[in-house]
């Protein structure tokens, strides 16, 4: 029977002399923008949603199944806009609250 020794492996730990310098950014867009961005599309999805119901109410449409998924996307986009808003302030008020 014939063993090959195992070889190449990277260890999981490194050694305390040697220090990988991490990437400090994501490459991603900054969290600011990203909130901008999603409060923007929140105003254009609730514009869209009361377009929908000023025109319902005046009778100039017929398709009550947009009427109805353009009201939903809008509920649901304010509820998310709601949420992070508020985890954002919690974890904020968190980092406060750490002591150094």
């Amino acid at each position: 029977m014939n063993i090959t020794p195992i070889s190449g492996l990277t260890p999981f730990i490194e050694p305390q002399g040697i220090q990988k310098q991490e990437n400090t950014q994501t490459g991603g867009l900054p969290f600011a923008d990203v909130l901008k961005e999603s409060i923007a599309q929140l105003e254009e999805t609730q514009k869209v949603s009361q377009q929908d119901a000023y025109d319902l109410a005046m009778g100039r449409t017929d398709d009550l199944a947009a009427i109805s998924i353009n009201s939903a996307k809008a509920a649901v986009a304010l509820e998310m806009t709601v949420q992070v808003a508020s985890r954002a302030v919690t974890a904020y008020k968190e980092i406060l609250q750490m002591q150094i």
